[in-house]
């Protein structure tokens, strides 16, 4: 759970906010016993005569209607139509169902041509042992301007299998129009976000929806509670690393102020049984105050499938302060992206699709103008001075960040070690763990992973 590097931070604050890639010829036969034909006459024939190719792509991205899932899918759309000869079909589920999945075709050795990735060990570390993953030659996405240190994740041994979509940091979604109305100030310290709390739930209005169930958010709220703590995100990294315990009196004063918080019934009701879906669409509707989430979901304000009154009070601020920690301390890292199955029958013609897919004018620039997210790669090219006022809150957050945490607790090792993670998360904050038990867990699941 290295830090982020923040030369992203130059590129975004320099920002301020005010050709195709190569087609798949595929076999097109021999053609000894004519005469060569050349310029746009041979590029015609070969587009005519290339061979079918159907290339599976399996998705993380479930809405393909909205958000970044409608730019993924616009984008294979426009490739298919260049290329008739390729055709994508796409398989796309939720992130947990998704994770589930993807287990199977590994076990089964029959992934997709394209599958989603996250560049971290606890997703990439099983595909990359069993050999699953093409290993990718970097010259061919030098043009995509990747950001420094967005491809390390995806990388291993100096060498690449995969390419980061997007840069993920986690803040709080907030309803302005609830907060007017139970007379709320956009909290400032963690104090103030528990005061908000209290006088929410007084007015019986659920305050911060959150996807319990799925239970990978919960790790990435104790990086911010430990870190607003102890002053330090690298404490965390300590503690996985074995060079201190989970028991460490500051960690467990976290876990304690968590689940405090919980009992203040800090997320809205059956928030333990709400998955990603369920927990979004209770903000958007207009059901809870806050939405603790990442920065892809800018598409709040542009989501059709909630009303114009929501979409024109979304806001967004940082996690908030305390004493030791700061607003501009931000769990922060690179997250989804993409990979190539190794024993895809047409690796050719996925990497194609992956270069056109990663082109400046596509990815970058459509997700970034459809108010979807953030990419990997520069952008600030492509800024139309037409940006949401969400898209502004989230940039000046990310510009104003002066530590981050690098990969989310969950994530740093093993699938073993998160799904341990995320079920002590889940019993600590529904009171069937102490502190101190919860503190255990993580050491147990830490020695584990460190062979001890």
């Amino acid at each position: 759970m290295k830090s982020m590097k923040l030369l992203l931070l130059s590129l975004i604050l320099a920002i301020g906010l005010a050709g195709c890639g190569t087609k798949d010829a595929g076999n097109t036969g021999s053609n000894a016993d004519k005469p060569p034909e050349t310029g746009t006459e041979q590029e015609t024939k070969t587009e005519k005569t290339a061979d079918p190719v159907t290339l599976k792509f399996f998705t993380a991205l479930a809405d393909r209607t909205n958000g970044i899932g409608k730019v993924e899918q616009d984008i294979i759309d426009a490739y298919m139509n260049e290329n008739p000869n390729v055709k994508i079909e796409v398989e796309a589920l939720q992130d947990e169902p998704y994770k589930s999945k993807i287990k199977v075709y590994a076990s089964t050795n029959e992934l997709p041509d394209i599958i989603q990735a996250w560049g971290q060990p606890s997703f990439l570390s099983p595909l990359l042992d069993n050999d699953l993953l093409l290993e990718l030659n970097p010259s061919d996405f030098a043009s995509s301007n990747f950001v420094a240190g967005s491809l390390d994740g995806f990388s291993k041994d100096g060498k690449l299998f995969g390419l980061p979509r997007n840069t993920d940091y986690a803040i709080m979604y907030y309803n302005k129009q609830i907060f007017a109305d139970n007379g709320i100030e956009v909290p400032k310290t963690t104090d103030d976000l528990l005061a908000a709390v209290k006088k929410l739930r007084e007015n019986k209005v659920n305050p911060i929806a959150m996807n319990g169930m799925d239970g990978w958010t919960l790790p990435i709220w104790y990086d911010y509670v430990a870190q607003r703590v102890t002053g330090d995100f690298n404490v965390m990294d300590q503690a996985f690393e074995r060079q201190i315990s989970f028991t460490d009196e500051r960690l467990v004063q976290a876990a304690a102020n968590m689940q405090e918080f919980a009992k203040a019934k800090g997320f809205a009701d059956g928030w333990l049984t709400a998955d990603y879906g369920a927990a979004r669409n209770l903000f958007g509707q207009g059901q809870a105050a806050m939405f603790f989430m990442g920065n892809w979901e800018a598409g709040l304000a542009t989501d059709t499938n909630f009303s114009e009154e929501f979409r024109n009070n979304v806001g967004a601020f940082p996690f908030p302060a305390s004493d030791k920690g700061k607003e501009t301390d931000i769990t922060a890292w690179y997250g989804g992206g993409y990979a190539i199955s190794k024993n895809s029958k047409h690796q050719e013609a996925a990497v194609d699709f992956m270069k056109y897919f990663f082109q400046p004018d596509h990815w970058p620039k459509q997700v970034w103008q459809s108010g979807a997210g953030t990419p990997a790669q520069k952008f600030d090219e492509f800024l139309t001075g037409d940006e949401t006022e969400l898209q502004k809150q989230l940039i000046d957050i990310f510009n104003n960040m002066t530590s981050s945490s690098g990969t989310p607790l969950q994530d740093v090792a093993t699938d073993e070690f998160k799904q341990k993670v995320m079920e002590a998360h889940q019993s600590l904050l529904n009171e069937k763990m102490t502190p101190e038990e919860f503190a255990k867990a993580l050491d147990a699941a830490a020695d584990k992973v460190a062979g001890k």
